[in-house]
């Protein structure tokens, strides 16, 4: 009896034109390194009293149904526009072909929804998840290594079945982003120094429950939408402590760039930094760890801007 194997999942993904109602059609097949978004049902006690002849317990029931979990994803140059339309919201595009330039914005007032389908063909099951959207986004930065960005999903229902409901999914060309070609800048001017940073941005998702039948929630709906983290730098000026201390905000850019058409930049337009010590922790090099918050910028009307450039026309994320 074959037995599921990672190597041989499938995720698939399409965009839903009903909350929580899986389109037919040709689904977008998706790279992934890991992913655990599916259905929970709990299993709650039933303390009931005198239903035996003896303390044992009456049969236990199931609670509602909660679908959510992480995908794990690399950045790459095209699917990871999927995500961020997901987490974001549709982009805006202009630019012309091969080079397009897609900005996502924070803060929008309604947010899409997928169907999200994980598919172990050795067994075979499908898992086929609708309403779901994106919560969270964790992505860091380093000197070497892959690229990868983790996104929080929240869905509405879950459904197992021995047959895809992805049709002959179509798969878009992979090109990755690796943390070599990251940089990050303040102020339009490079951060030097710099060993290591975090970002995360939340939606502030609210699952909706209400009385149903199929015990389903009702819907996912966005709150507050933060982005926070830290960066980590080595103790060679004082830029950062400066602006610590005199609790002055700063525009920062994440960016990881191939070439002039191809790159991806997360922008917080205004971030406040926490003071931070800097500790000697023995002979090696001083280090000064930094906790952020982002917030709504007047001048550019949001938080935070994601631009995506790359040879996808807008169709692609609309």
């Amino acid at each position: 009896m074959p037995r599921a194997i990672g190597a041989n999942c499938r995720l698939l993904m399409i965009p839903e034109a009903t909350y929580g109602t899986a389109p037919a059609g040709d689904w977008r097949r998706m790279p992934f390194l890991s992913c655990d978004l599916g259905a929970e049902q709990p299993l709650l006690d039933a303390d009931v009293i005198g239903v035996g002849s003896s303390r044992d317990p009456a049969a236990p029931f199931l609670d509602t149904v909660t679908v959510q979990g992480q995908a794990v994803v690399p950045v790459d140059l095209v699917n990871i526009g999927h995500w961020l339309r997901l987490l974001l919201g549709p982009p805006t595009t202009t630019g012309t072909s091969p080079n397009f330039v897609h900005t996502f914005g924070s803060g929008a007032a309604a947010l899409p929804s997928n169907s999200i389908e994980i598919g172990y063909p050795d067994v075979p099951s499908y898992d086929l998840c609708t309403g779901v959207r994106a919560d969270t986004l964790e992505i860091d930065f380093s000197p070497s290594g892959p690229a990868t960005a983790t996104f929080g999903l929240m869905g509405q229902g879950s459904t197992r079945g021995t047959a895809s409901a992805g049709g002959t999914p179509t798969s878009a060309a992979y090109t990755a982003f690796h943390k070599a070609q990251g940089a990050i800048s303040r102020n339009g001017a490079a951060l030097a120094q710099v060993t290591g940073a975090r970002l995360t941005y939340a939606n502030g998702m609210e699952m909706v429950r209400t009385i149903r039948a199929d015990r389903k929630v009702e819907g996912v709906d966005p709150g507050i939408a933060r982005a926070t983290g830290q960066i980590t730098a080595r103790f060679a000026d004082t830029t950062l402590l400066t602006q610590a201390q005199d609790n002055e905000p700063a525009e920062f850019a994440f960016a990881y760039m191939i070439d002039a058409n191809r790159s991806l930049t997360i922008t917080l337009h205004e971030v406040y930094l926490a003071l931070a010590k800097t500790p000697v922790e023995g002979p090696a090099g001083v280090e000064a760890s930094f906790a952020f918050r982002a917030a709504f910028n007047a001048t550019a009307t949001r938080m935070m801007t994601v631009v995506l450039r790359n040879q996808q026309q807008a169709s692609e994320y609309a």
